[in-house]
């Protein structure tokens, strides 16, 4: 459960396993997805299925598919914050297989010229990973609307895959606006965790991807009932994964019941060295896909020991 303080979480887990109710929080929310997650883990292990499906059991939807495509998040493999660093790393994610890759360029910086420091970035990823690839862009709702719409020649240039958190999904005139200007889909909606928050910005015709997190949503069913919504609006999904092989594990099993041809999955690129220690067995994954495994539950279980 990144995202919140490990102090806060353990408090939280603590208070709900003594029958408190947990907060309307971002963490509250986000404890709850992990618990939510962890309880359909072992109701399907219990099943003896994995856990895509026991899905398709419980929601009546289908398993489409069993290898799910994966896009990589350079993001926090970025030690600095400088073009160059962004290509490399970027070089290093398309050499792993990946041919579509995410970045936050204006994470991290500051001042009057964010913007066009973080363009610079993008611009060296778009250079680095070649006109074949795609490139995502995610600004962590760190620009306002009129920067973007200054800008948007800039962000046309990029050729992008998405652009997304660009506006706050409860901002439908910023929404639509940046809609108007950029030649790119919008992406969005990672903390939400009900059909309220959402339906505003489907019903807009002005976001395409929705962005449901099993962590944040409350977990797989949550993420599934959301999805539902979206393809009744027309808008795609891509699950928010910028996350460890827990995470990843539930998100690719809720992804097998997701349309084939849709966007790929979020899998957190060069973080740190020693992600695939944790679980056990291995992840199933390339640089480009995730296999599900045929084990029940996610397939994976965390190890206990330390690194």
């Amino acid at each position: 459960m990144s995202d919140i303080p490990e102090a806060e979480a353990a408090r939280l887990l603590a208070g709900a396993a003594n029958g408190s109710l947990l907060p309307d929080t971002f963490a509250g929310r986000t404890v709850a997805g992990g618990l939510r997650t962890a309880e359909a883990d072992a109701a399907a292990r219990e099943a003896g299925l994995p856990l895509a499906d026991w899905l398709a059991e419980r929601t009546g939807r289908p398993v489409l598919r069993r290898t799910i495509p994966l896009y990589a998040n350079i993001n926090r493999a970025l030690r600095t914050r400088t073009p160059r660093a962004a290509a490399d790393t970027a070089r290093q994610a398309i050499a792993a297989g990946s041919a579509t890759v995410k970045v936050a360029p204006f994470d991290g910086l500051t001042g009057a010229d964010r913007i066009t420091r973080g363009l610079d970035i993008a611009r060296a990823v778009r250079e680095a990973i070649g006109p074949e690839s795609v490139l995502l862009l995610d600004a962590h709702h760190l620009l306002t609307v009129n920067q973007i719409m200054l800008h948007a020649a800039a962000f046309n240039d990029l050729r992008l895959g998405w652009l997304e958190d660009a506006v706050h999904l409860d901002d439908i005139e910023g929404l639509r606006r940046v809609r108007a200007e950029i030649e790119a889909p919008l992406a969005g909606g990672e903390f939400a965790a009900t059909p309220d928050q959402v339906l505003p910005a489907l019903r807009s015709g002005a976001l395409d991807i929705l962005m449901p997190d099993v962590k944040h949503a409350g977990g797989p069913l949550r993420v599934l009932l959301l999805a539902a919504l979206a393809a009744e609006h027309g808008v795609a999904v891509s699950p928010h994964n910028p996350s460890g092989p827990v995470a990843t594990a539930a998100s690719a099993h809720v992804s097998a019941l997701l349309p084939p041809g849709g966007p790929p999955l979020e899998f957190m690129f060069g973080e740190v060295p020693w992600r695939g220690t944790t679980v056990t067995p291995p992840e199933p994954m390339t640089g480009a896909t995730y296999e599900l495994r045929p084990e029940p539950g996610i397939g994976i279980t965390p190890r206990t020991t330390e690194r």
